[in-house]
């Protein structure tokens, strides 16, 4: 007699067995952090503003004094990452990118919802 049938619950299931993840969709949108140094974030906005051109959504940025640094969250079409990065990376290059998270609901959405 085999072991496994004696004694099932101590081997792993099968991968036939086991029951298929179910594929989430893509987020629409995501959000990019990118940290650059410096003091003066009327000039990182337009920078952006030149770098990005119309793939520029929604932003947030955060101007920390102290330590000399300017953070910004970019909201972005997920099918625009790739021309982002490379447009950053080109035009900010002491830019430090963060990871890039799903969004839930788009921010746009979200203020076109609450109307």
């Amino acid at each position: 007699m085999l072991l496994s049938s004696l004694v099932p619950q101590l081997l792993p299931p099968s991968p036939a067995a086991m029951p298929r993840a179910v594929a989430m969709p893509a987020s629409r949108h995501v959000c990019l952090r990118v940290t650059v140094p410096g003091d003066a974030p009327h000039a990182i906005r337009r920078q952006l503003h030149a770098l990005l051109g119309d793939t520029l959504g929604l932003y947030i940025v955060r101007h920390d004094a102290r330590r000399k640094a300017i953070t910004v969250d970019l909201e972005l079409a997920h099918a625009d990452v790739d021309a982002v990065i490379g447009a950053l990376l080109r035009g900010l290059p002491c830019a430090m990118l963060g990871r890039i998270t799903p969004l839930c609901m788009s921010h746009k959405r979200a203020i076109a919802s609450l109307h």
